[in-house]
């Protein structure tokens, strides 16, 4: 709920950005855009507000190919779990019991809480409004009465043929009306005014000139499709209604309406009888009600709107074919950029801010030049599904064969979605330790400090090995605070993990921080860096020796499995006492071939690394990996 709210208030601000620019973007073109084209420009806005409440998915970026020779593969229906591996998972509960603390996000949950129930609030308020408008509307529509005026008739007959509407709109009259206004998206409408045909007897009389003004422009908000665009405009009134700049963007809206609108008109009657048009205008300004109904289009307004009509209706003069192509170029341009930019607004643009979990919510996705260097197009990559294996929690699952050099995926976007890493950062977080000096892989005991912690297992000195075994957080975060953040800062830039972020609270940038990385990086650094330490020939490996690679190594080391071992490291997001997300990482040798995987996740209060290891080690049997 939280991170709804905290979405849809960066979506605000972005929204206000975007209306700004379209009106910096109207004045500063003004001489060279068209009354229409600056009308149509606000439908980008439309887009735009329309994406926050849209789940829309960003295209795929991951290219699959077919599964190489000799490639693992899972049954096509999943094979329960042996009894033998079930054995070796009840004995591995210390490794598996991921021991975490929780971290209080600094926006509690009953920020969102409130800021929901203010917004719909005030949605319930705004829908009052225009229940009234809409009861006002209805009033006028049960009174109102076809037109069967034979001159009047005739009239609008030909206003429809000069507009080239073959499929014309109905034709009422109505008592409760000052003014002439177009209704209707299905069942489209022209209401007059009862008073504007009283004396009529032919098409000679004084009114003709008047009642053919007023068709016209209500013939042509039938024409461009007004009615959904006021449908629309009252649409996103209502859900952005506590953004003041919203409300400025709609006033806008409806004057460029009816501008846009008198320049059609005018289009048809010609320069010469724009001063008449104006007139009209004027005239109807006197019996104007300002009690116009939300949901219709008329040329009625408030006096500031009428004064830019007035004054546009003067300096009107016939558009050239040049200055339309200018005009259209201009809007494409800008419609362009700022639909570019439409991926901020999507459901998915702060993921996962819809997930139950709300917990990830400054994760990001892998740039082009992140996947480039996982993947290339001579990458052999495969996607396999194992929904079976996760059950009701989302998550991934990436799988690479060392010696066949093909990966296996499930749940391709998710891979490639940068998340916390929580405890299995340890990795690295000893590497670079042993790198700097701080440990040796002969001595890495740490002396505890004497602050009682909430795992039994914490309250004590310290090794690597035993600090691995155990995920304690005051070890690794020890090690750091000794090399200091620019240092780290050096190591994690020279691997390319992840986002590369320290910004969050150091040393726990790891812990459901700043610092993210996607299960497709995790893989591919432990594929650099453990797959052959005695000659790594990865930019990544070279940087740690054998021997540290080797340290590591054994920390991480859980179990024997038919001709070798394997190798893993838990870790498990909390936040405000919710298990919000989930890993398992690590690699097997078996027989010399060397495979590496990364489980990650996420549910509402249920996803731990336990979890995660649990489904790894299931998927890995049925792939006939380990027994």
């Amino acid at each position: 709920m939280t991170s709804f709210s905290l979405h849809l208030i960066l979506c605000n601000l972005f929204i206000a950005f975007s209306i700004l620019a379209v009106t910096a973007i109207k004045h500063l073109f003004k001489n060279h855009l068209s009354a229409r084209a600056i009308y149509r420009l606000w439908s980008v806005l439309f887009v735009l507000m329309a994406l926050p409440f849209i789940p829309v998915r960003l295209p795929e970026m991951l290219t699959t190919a077919a599964p190489a020779p000799n490639t693992h593969m899972l049954p096509e229906t999943a094979v329960q779990t042996s009894k033998s591996l079930q054995a070796i998972m009840d004995t591995s509960r210390d490794w598996m019991n991921d021991f975490t603390i929780s971290v209080n996000k600094k926006t509690p949950a009953i920020f969102g809480t409130l800021c929901l129930v203010i917004w719909l609030t005030g949605i319930l308020f705004m829908l009052i409004f225009q229940f009234k408008a809409r009861r006002k509307l209805f009033l006028m529509k049960q009174s109102a009465v076809p037109v069967q005026h034979p001159a009047l008739c005739r009239l609008f007959e030909q206003c429809c043929e000069e507009l080239g509407i073959k499929n014309k709109p109905s034709l009422y009259s109505t008592m409760l009306l000052k003014s002439p206004v177009m209704t209707g998206v299905l069942c489209p409408t022209v209401y007059l005014p009862s008073h504007l045909m009283e004396g009529i007897a032919d098409t000679s009389q004084d009114l003709y000139p008047t009642l053919r003004h007023m068709l016209l422009h209500e013939l042509v908000h039938y024409k461009q499709k007004d009615a959904l665009t006021n449908s629309l405009t009252n649409l996103f009134h209502l859900l952005y209604w506590p953004n003041p700049v919203v409300w400025f963007a709609m006033d806008e809206i409806r004057s460029d309406r009816e501008i846009a609108c008198d320049t059609a008109v005018l289009k048809v009657l010609g320069e010469e009888n724009a001063l008449a048009y104006g007139n009209t205008l004027i005239h109807l300004a006197e019996k104007m009600s300002l009690d116009i109904f939300s949901s219709v289009s008329g040329m009625s307004g408030t006096m500031r709107q009428l004064t830019r009509r007035i004054r546009c209706i003067a300096a009107y003069q016939k558009p050239t074919k040049a200055a339309g192509i200018k005009s259209s170029c201009i809007v494409l341009s800008v419609a362009a950029l700022l639909l570019s930019m439409s991926p901020v607004l999507t459901t998915y643009a702060l993921y996962p801010v819809f997930s139950v979990s709300g917990g990830n919510m400054y994760g990001n996705t892998l740039h082009n030049t992140d996947k480039t260097a996982i993947f290339d197009e001579n990458s052999k990559v495969s996607e396999i599904d194992l929904s079976s294996y996760f059950g009701d929690a989302d998550g991934s699952f990436v799988f690479y064969d060392l010696s066949q050099d093909t990966w296996q995926i499930y749940n391709k976007e998710k891979a490639l979605i940068r998340v916390s890493p929580d405890s299995t950062y340890k990795i690295y977080g000893a590497l670079f330790a042993l790198d700097a000096g701080w440990i040796t892989p002969e001595n890495s005991e740490m002396a505890w400090d004497g602050e009682t912690y909430a795992f039994d297992a914490w309250n004590q000195n310290q090794d690597l090995n035993s600090a691995m075994k155990n995920s304690v957080n005051w070890y690794f975060q020890a090690l750091e605070e000794r090399m200091g953040k620019a240092s780290v800062q050096q190591y994690i830039d020279n691997i390319g993990y992840g986002n590369r972020d320290l910004s969050g609270s150091f040393p726990s940038c790891w812990l459901e921080s700043s610092l993210k990385i996607s299960p497709a990086e995790q893989v591919y650094l432990l594929k650099e860096i453990f797959a052959d330490p005695a000659s790594a020939d990865s930019s990544a490996g070279q940087i740690f020796s054998a021997s540290h690679i080797n340290a590591v190594k054994d920390s991480l080391y859980l179990y024997n499995i038919p001709g070798g071992a394997l190798y893993g490291k838990t870790g498990t997001g909390n936040i405000n006492d919710h298990n919000i997300g989930g890993w398992f990482v690590g690699f097997t040798e078996s027989n010399g071939h060397r495979f590496f995987f990364a489980t990650h996740i996420e549910d509402s209060d249920n996803a731990s690394g336990s979890r995660a290891a649990e489904i790894t080690q299931a998927i890995l049997s049925d792939l006939g990996i380990i027994h």
